[in-house]
Order: C-alpha cells, then sequence, then structure tokens
C-alpha cells in the first residue's frame, strides 16, 4: 500500500476512550452509592453506554450542543434525579467526566505508530468526531499531542465522521490528495465506509476481533492492532 498522509482516528484507536468510561464510570457510580450489587452496576453502566451513542451521535449531527447532549444523557441517566436545572446537571455529570479523565490512556502501540509514520515522510493528522479543546487535551494527557501532528475535531469541521466533507477537509489542510490519503479507526462506519465514500484508503482497528468476514462489506480490511500497518510512503506530486 503507497500512500501519501496518514489520518487517524481518536477514540478507541489512539487512546482508550471505552476502557477509560467503563472505569471511571463504575467509580463515579460506586462513589453515589448506586451500585448496590453486580447486577444493577452491570446495568447502569450498560444503559450508560447506550445513551452515549445515541445523544453523541446526535451532537455530531448538530442535533444538540455538546453541553446540552451532556445534559440529556445524565438526566435520562438519572430519572429519578432533579436536574432540569441546567448548572446542576452539568455539576453532577462533571463528576463522572472527572472519573473519566482520570482513566484517559493511550494505546501502548500509538505513539510509536505516529512516529513511525513520520519517520517515514508521512503527513499525520488525527481526525475525530468530538469537541476540540476536549480532544486536544486528551491527547495532551496521554502524552500524544505533538506540534507537527494537527487535530481535526468535528467541532471545527464543516461536519463530523461519516460525511465526506470531514475527510477531505482534513487531507486538504494536510495538503494531501485524498486518494493517497489513509484512514485508520475502529468504527467500520466513521473510520472506513465514510473515508473510502470520500476517496480515501481505509483500514478498519479491529483490537478487541468483533468484526469478520461475515459482518464486513467486500475490500474492507482489518489490523487487531496498528503495529500491524504496512505502507509505503509515496513522494508527494
Amino acid at each position: 500500500m503507497t500512500i501519501q498522509a496518514l489520518l487517524l482516528d481518536l477514540d478507541d484507536t489512539l487512546v482508550d476512550h471505552r476502557g477509560a468510561a467503563d472505569r471511571g464510570l463504575r467509580t463515579w457510580l460506586s462513589g453515589l452509592g448506586l451500585a448496590d450489587s453486580p447486577a444493577a452496576l452491570e446495568e447502569l453502566v450498560e444503559r450508560w453506554f447506550v445513551l452515549e451513542a445515541r445523544h453523541y451521535e446526535r451532537a455530531q449531527r448538530r442535533e444538540l450542543t455538546h453541553a446540552e447532549q451532556r445534559r440529556v444523557r445524565i438526566r435520562e441517566f438519572l430519572p429519578g434525579w432533579d436536574l432540569a436545572d441546567d448548572a446542576l446537571a452539568d455539576d453532577v455529570f462533571a463528576g463522572f467526566l472527572g472519573c473519566y479523565q482520570a482513566a484517559w490512556r493511550a494505546f501502548a502501540d500509538a505513539a510509536a505508530t505516529i512516529e513511525r509514520a513520520l519517520r517515514a515522510g508521512l503527513p499525520v493528522g488525527i481526525l475525530t468526531n468530538g469537541d476540540q479543546a476536549i480532544q486536544t487535551e486528551k491527547l495532551r494527557r496521554t502524552g500524544l499531542l505533538r506540534a507537527d501532528v494537527p487535530v481535526f475535531a468535528s467541532s471545527s469541521l464543516p461536519a463530523a465522521k461519516p460525511d465526506p466533507r470531514s475527510y477531505l477537509t482534513a487531507c486538504a489542510r494536510l495538503g494531501a490528495d485524498p486518494a493517497r490519503t489513509l484512514m485508520v479507526g475502529d468504527s467500520l462506519r466513521h473510520d472506513v465506509l465514510g473515508a473510502r465514500e470520500a476517496g480515501l484508503q481505509a483500514r478498519l482497528l479491529d483490537r478487541h476481533g468483533r468484526y469478520d468476514a461475515r459482518r464486513t462489506p467486500p475490500g474492507v480490511v482489518a489490523v487487531r492492532g496498528l503495529a500491524e500497518l504496512a505502507w509505503q510512503a509515496a513522494a508527494a506530486s
């Protein structure tokens, strides 16, 4: 595979978002005294991630602001609490947020992959759905933020993944031809199918073996870790 530039997803590609959210959520719930049994805890954890997926996606479609999707999530998650006041809803959500941020960790192969691509002469960018300030801080805290690797977050782009404008804007800012740019991420929809539709090359990062040939469209190539990525840098033209 010959490429001219590399775009990497952030959450669950470079940084273990799901693991951090799971660990942070369990710590927060225990502190609130809501996890009174293992079964109740697991039910709450499952419900949290259902609500996260539903309302975070709405925020990416710009139906809600980032702050509004947090408020909707916490109100639905704790329906018995009186969280009609926005400031109170924000304060309660902040309890989870602190636990989540304390659990942020970069995957062991993340920094090495970025360094390897840069040493090969490839421009590297991070293309992520989310708030620019939050995602940049996540990279800073996990030691992945670099001056030579721009962060393209959806809050600062014309649209979020999988809208073609997100990938094409990132490629333009990197000065790269989309057809010679590789997008890598853990989401089949956001990081592979959307990127291919926009004319990029793509690889699916399947760290946990969730996908097989029956669950992926023809032509989708998956890797189990970033270290498995193989490329040859192309000369820019």
